[in-house]
């Protein structure tokens, strides 16, 4: 009698479990045997896309996951868009560079063009990390149209980063947003 094959949620559940412990090559495993049974899988094709970011030093991409994992299907389509926007604009090089720029900021990633080259190099955080990922996730409950989680979020990011205009000036917006609806 052979091995029975496991049940795809299995994998899944063995592939987060995996991801949150920071078992990233393993947890790549379970996903793409999941992916093998169930191309469309949104999580296990998310995760793989998270692993491939940590491994370009994208750190917050971890925090993105666990997200992604507790959303609604709604939820996970903000956050997908937001991902293969920046996938897109990096593998293009007319894609919307202003917009590639941002999303790397984000990940603390300064990008340098020479030529047709775009260089990578990590910048080293000061208490960014959570300023950014507070930021992302703003931005995401924003266009989900969730204003009070997004306004959760601006505001713990304009608190580790009090002198920011922009961000300021984007709560403000959001808290106006929240008002008429």
């Amino acid at each position: 009698m052979g091995v029975k094959p496991k049940k795809t949620e299995e994998l899944l559940q063995y592939g987060i479990e995996s991801f949150l412990n920071n078992r990233f090559d393993r947890a790549k495993t379970f996903f793409s045997l999941v992916l093998s049974k169930e191309p469309t899988n949104n999580i296990a094709q998310f995760g793989v896309m998270c692993i491939d970011a940590i491994e370009d030093g994208l750190v917050e991409a971890k925090d993105m996951f666990s997200v992604f994992v507790f959303s609604s299907d709604e939820q996970q389509d903000a956050l997908r868009e937001v991902f293969d926007r920046y996938q897109n604009s990096a593998m293009y090089a007319d894609g919307d560079l202003d917009y590639l720029y941002d999303v790397l900021s984000l990940y603390n990633v300064k990008a340098t063009s020479m030529g047709d080259d775009l260089y990578l190099s990590k910048i080293e955080p000061d208490r960014s990390r959570g300023v950014n990922t507070n930021m992302l996730l703003g931005k995401v409950y924003q266009k989900m149209g969730d204003y009070s989680k997004a306004i959760d979020h601006l505001a713990k990011a304009a608190k580790m980063k009090p002198f920011d205009d922009e961000l300021l000036k984007e709560l403000m917006e959001m808290v106006k947003k929240n008002k008429e609806k």
